[in-house]
């Protein structure tokens, strides 16, 4: 899966063959049919796999710090980074005809893991009570604002970490400013 996902990011989903993935991996086409009945299936499968492994990271990246502020400008510069990254692999899934179920299977569950995490700290106390789903939404938007359009559009191709982690502060402070319980915002200097 790790070749499989070097091709694809070097060479593009369409121009990466079962052959080019079994020589790469010093195999047989055969045998990778054997693991993967398709391309569209391997693909499939690098993508779980790299959006869940991110998405623990991402939470672990959260949850480390102390405050939340920095929990969440923590949370937004691992996410801002790893998805500049990732931007090619997210363009090729938009052009195949798994779009949809990637988004539905592994996408969505993704961010449904942020949002129950934002529903555990509504229940602690640190948050104030909204929909969960609509908080993890508001948090990312927040943080992508206007990098996203310029980076899939390959306005810059390498996103700049300054630019990054204004954007994660920006994006911090202004859901601070909407979530924040009262408690918590005795905690935070915004």
């Amino acid at each position: 899966m790790r070749i499989a996902a070097e091709l694809f990011e070097q060479l593009g989903y369409e121009r990466t063959s079962m052959s080019a993935i079994a020589a790469r991996v010093g195999g047989s086409k055969a045998t990778l049919y054997g693991y993967f009945a398709s391309k569209e299936e391997l693909l499939r499968a690098v993508l779980d796999h790299d959006v869940n492994e991110e998405a623990d990271r991402l939470l672990h990246e959260f949850l480390v710090e102390k405050d939340l502020r920095s929990g969440l400008i923590r949370l937004g510069i691992s996410y801002l980074s790893q998805h500049h990254a990732r931007a090619a692999s997210i363009r090729t899934v938009a052009n195949q005809p798994i779009a949809q179920e990637f988004y539905e299977t592994v996408l969505r569950p993704a961010w449904q893991r942020l949002a129950d995490r934002f529903a555990t700290m509504m229940k602690e106390g640190r948050l104030k009570f909204a929909d969960p789903w609509t908080t993890a939404m508001h948090w990312k938007g927040l943080n992508e604002w206007d990098m996203l359009e310029r980076h899939l559009l390959s306005a810059n191709a390498a996103a700049d970490p300054n630019d990054i982690v204004t954007a994660a502060t920006a994006a911090a402070d202004a859901f601070l400013k909407v979530y924040a319980s009262p408690a918590e915002v005795g905690e935070v200097a915004l």
